[in-house]
């Protein structure tokens, strides 16, 4: 004789609480005790490789009891990473990432060990999510380079909801300024960088298409620094561009080419807390750091998938812990890593002071 209807619910239910929570970090996939790092012994660690990201149980977040046992009944939705491209971590245990891959933003929520898929509304959806990035004061903003939006998110909130829409010709790279309280935006296809406030007002525009200093050529991947100046991914200028909080042109790095110190494809550019400047390169599948005045310092990764390796990466965030997050898009996982500061080093103390806006 079978189980009645209840009996099999509670044997479902008995199976699915035997799964327990693990901590907030990223899983490793290496045995215990090796320890991968750049540059290798006997040098001085400057970069440890941490764990990766594919699915919310990588960092430890199971799905609750009534979800699963919805979906032995409906099916169940997919949520592991297609092809990642921005991410954003908030301080507060939150990581998002943008997946243009499957037209939705990934929300590890690691302090309530919840994940969530966040999509547009039904009349505003979301398309090819790209840049993402947050104010620190639990919003965070999502750039559409399909429909030439950016989409806002709170803390809280079920979906993205629109904030610019449809006024913008493929946007990207996009990065708050807290500093000054506004948000930078690439437009890839204006060549340009446009600045808005908080209500969506634009403020001024940066740049023209061009190649001499403080012109773009296809910008990208944009990153604000603890002293609020900006920096640029010029993709196909092959350069990263420095510029003051106004859109004053300050200084470039890097040049075109094939071998470590040049760049081939460059993307995602982050800031560690001593100043050093990290560039992605999807062609070289590696990451490289320059110092500001363009010398190279170090260079991990190679082609692979194995962890340290990437395959096309593209966005990268470094908190202010050090945590360095990189979108390692066809190996479909978010790599982790960590900034191991040189003893007796000082850190770039971060600006306070209100920046001037014209």
């Amino acid at each position: 004789m079978g189980f009645s209807s209840t009996m099999r619910c509670l044997f479902l239910l008995s199976l699915l609480c035997v799964a327990g929570c693990a901590s907030g970090s990223a899983r490793s996939r290496l045995p215990a005790g090796f320890d991968l790092r750049w540059p290798a012994p006997p040098g001085e660690a400057r970069i440890a490789w941490t764990g990766e990201i594919t699915e919310p149980a990588d960092l430890g977040i199971d799905k609750g009891i009534w979800t699963r046992l919805v979906e032995l009944v409906s099916g169940e939705e997919e949520n592991k990473i297609v092809r990642p491209y921005g991410v954003h971590a908030d301080g507060e245990g939150r990581v998002y990432v943008t997946d243009p891959g499957a037209g939705v933003v990934h929300l590890y929520d690691t302090g309530k060990g919840q994940y969530s898929r966040l999509r547009g509304m039904p009349e505003t959806p979301l398309l090819v999510p790209i840049g993402v990035s947050g104010d620190g004061a639990g919003t965070v903003y999502v750039t559409d380079s399909e429909s030439g939006s950016v989409f806002r998110h709170v803390v809280g909130d079920d979906h993205l909801k629109p904030f610019i829409t449809g006024l913008l010709k493929r946007p990207t790279g996009i990065a708050f300024n807290r500093v000054n309280g506004l948000l930078y935006l690439a437009e890839t296809e204006k060549h340009q960088i446009v600045v808005f406030d908080r209500d969506g007002g634009e403020r001024f525009r940066i740049g023209s298409r061009g190649e001499e200093p403080g012109d773009f050529n296809y910008p990208t991947d944009l990153w604000i620094d603890r002293q609020g100046r900006l920096l640029v991914t010029d993709a196909l200028n092959f350069r990263i561009q420095i510029f003051t909080a106004t859109g004053g042109f300050i200084t470039s790095v890097g040049f075109a080419g094939d071998a470590a110190g040049s760049l081939s494809k460059p993307k995602g550019v982050a800031v560690d807390s001593d100043g050093h400047l990290y560039v992605v390169d999807a062609l070289l599948d590696a990451v490289q750091i320059f110092d500001e005045n363009g010398q190279l310092l170090l260079v991990f990764g190679v082609r692979g998938s194995r962890p340290g390796e990437f395959w096309m990466p593209a966005g990268i965030f470094i908190g202010a812990d050090d945590a360095i997050y990189v979108a390692d898009a066809y190996n479909y996982r978010i790599q982790t890593f960590r900034y191991r500061r040189a003893a007796g080093a000082v850190s770039v103390p971060p600006r306070t002071e209100p920046v001037a806006q014209p």
